[in-house]
């Protein structure tokens, strides 16, 4: 959630209307609870929430319900999400919104009642008077997804609400078992704390028993085969990948990416630029920019680059049906295992 945002509400500063907009979904419904939490109490707490769908729903029936006192004479949260009439993507038809309603609500707001809309898109369209005026009236919050410092940060905070206590590297290994999803972070934070109880330890080793591998580090796994010239080992992974019924088209897409970052850390770290400083350039966590530097300090810049174009040649050849993918891949990984060290790829 955003720092400056999470401070406001340890404070008690609770705002009349909230924007919420960004790709990053989960710190978005993350802050609408927190905001909940704090504005409502009591057993009439569900009678005091309202949500609607705006791409079902006007915005002016949203705001004949933020205008609408609690029948208990206490607060209300009325929230309205997917308020795509804000950014420039069309939305339903049918729904006839009158953002004049909103505005003239935001004006005088109902002091009692907190009004929350959302939105899942990256950003707002700033010609609309609508996005111009409310801009100036409510509290804007952009959710993102995280950079690499503010994701190592979110995971300590949240392993830190649990009471386990927490080995120094647990995190670092739970990012880079999970990935950057927020939501499964989250979920499997709480199933290791579950699991070692109150006061027992999360270490990265409990990390690697219980958290499941992604399928971006089984990709992994299989192109560090690869680099250290494995292949049999690497096709191992490759067919384990396709008894969990993963595309193959997938899997050639992850190995590009692994590959275009390999070539990109070695020009950038050739360059004189540190883990982190790439890491921040290409805006990936430094963890697999130390592994990506790992596996691509045996190769050339020319060898990476011509492995990259194989992978996309290889990509090509597969759609437009000259070859049977599965067959594709197992001969990409079987030439490239058979690349020496330093060397051009032929």
């Amino acid at each position: 959630m955003d720092s400056k945002l999470e401070r406001e509400l340890k404070a008690g500063k609770i705002a009349p209307a909230y924007l919420f907009y960004g790709t990053e979904t989960f710190l978005i419904g993350q802050a609408c609870t927190r905001i909940e939490s704090q504005v409502l109490s009591g057993e009439s707490s569900a009678w005091n929430r309202t949500v609607m769908d705006l791409e079902e729903v006007p915005i002016q029936e949203l705001i004949q319900e933020a205008e609408t006192p609690s029948f208990f004479g206490e607060r209300r949260v009325v929230i309205g999400r997917n308020a795509w009439f804000l950014t420039a993507a069309r939305g339903k038809e049918k729904v006839d919104h009158r953002p004049e309603e909103l505005l003239r609500y935001v004006e005088r707001p109902l002091e009692e009642n907190v009004l929350i809309l959302t939105v899942p898109a990256e950003k707002l369209d700033a010609r609309k008077k609508v996005v111009k005026e409310l801009r100036k009236r409510v509290r804007e919050v952009v959710c993102n997804p995280l950079e690499p410092k503010e994701l190592s940060a979110w995971v300590a905070a949240r392993l830190g609400e649990t009471k386990a206590k927490i080995h120094p590297q647990a995190g670092e290994r739970l990012i880079q078992q999970v990935g950057q999803d927020l939501r499964m972070l989250s979920m499997e934070i709480d199933k290791l704390a579950a699991y070692v109880g109150a006061g027992g330890t999360i270490t990265p080793d409990t990390v690697a028993e219980l958290v499941p591998r992604t399928m971006e580090q089984d990709v992994f796994k299989l192109v560090d085969r690869v680099a250290r010239r494995q292949a049999g080992e690497a096709l191992a992974v490759f067919y384990d990948l396709l008894c969990n019924r993963e595309e193959p088209i997938r899997i050639l897409s992850l190995i590009i990416r692994q590959f275009r970052l390999m070539l990109q850390v070695k020009v950038l770290s050739e360059q004189g630029k540190g883990e982190r400083e790439i890491a921040s350039l290409l805006k990936v966590h430094p963890y697999p920019v130390k592994l990506a530097f790992r596996q691509g300090r045996s190769y050339s810049e020319e060898t990476l680059r011509n492995l990259l174009s194989r992978s996309i040649e290889t990509d090509r050849m597969i759609k437009s049906g000259q070859i049977d993918k599965t067959l594709a891949v197992e001969r990409l990984l079987l030439s490239v295992a058979e690349v020496r060290i330093g060397s051009s790829a032929p």
